[in-house]
């Protein structure tokens, strides 16, 4: 048990919007099974993968992940939700979301003064720790290397990006 937290990277269709992307990934081995025009519609952009001898087909893939990085979910619940945290939420991130995210890490990281100003710790059942010790900069260090990855890489005109986080 614990704060899992993900960036997860899903396709934008022609002609579907956000919602009937992520309708037809939850519906997606009956729509294999039906065969039928949306299957065939979101059909290429199909992930197709096998764990523990079991397959399975999504139109999502994480792209990042963090465990009981609450400083960093406390950014998104902030910055995504106005504040209002919940035990399991899906939020639409943007460019200018790593960016600005990016950008607080940079400054926590080259300065250490004062870290509760700009990426404070949140407390929650499970969160982890609420120090600002080696771990909570380590986290930073993390973050601020996935995000220079993701803003080098990842294709905001092809695929939608969503933080998700359960707890």
């Amino acid at each position: 048990m614990g704060l899992d937290m993900y960036l997860i990277s899903m396709p934008k269709i022609e002609g579907m919007d956000y919602e009937d992307v992520h309708s037809a990934n939850v519906h997606l081995r009956e729509l294999e099974e039906k065969q039928n025009e949306l299957f065939l519609k979101v059909k290429s952009h199909i992930i197709h993968s096998e764990k523990f001898g079991m397959s399975s087909i999504s139109l999502m893939e994480v792209v990042a992940y963090w465990r009981k990085a609450n400083q960093i979910h406390h950014w998104f619940v902030e910055n995504l939700r106005n504040g209002k945290d919940d035990p399991c939420f899906t939020e639409l991130v943007t460019k200018q979301n790593l960016e600005d995210l990016l950008n607080l890490c940079l400054i926590v990281l080259s300065n250490k003064k004062n870290p509760q100003d700009l990426l404070p710790t949140r407390f929650g059942s499970f969160f982890g720790s609420c120090e600002y010790d080696d771990f909570y900069y380590m986290e930073i260090e993390e973050t601020k290397s996935l995000l220079e990855y993701l803003l080098k890489n990842f294709n905001f005109e092809t695929h939608y990006l969503m933080y998700q986080c359960s707890w």
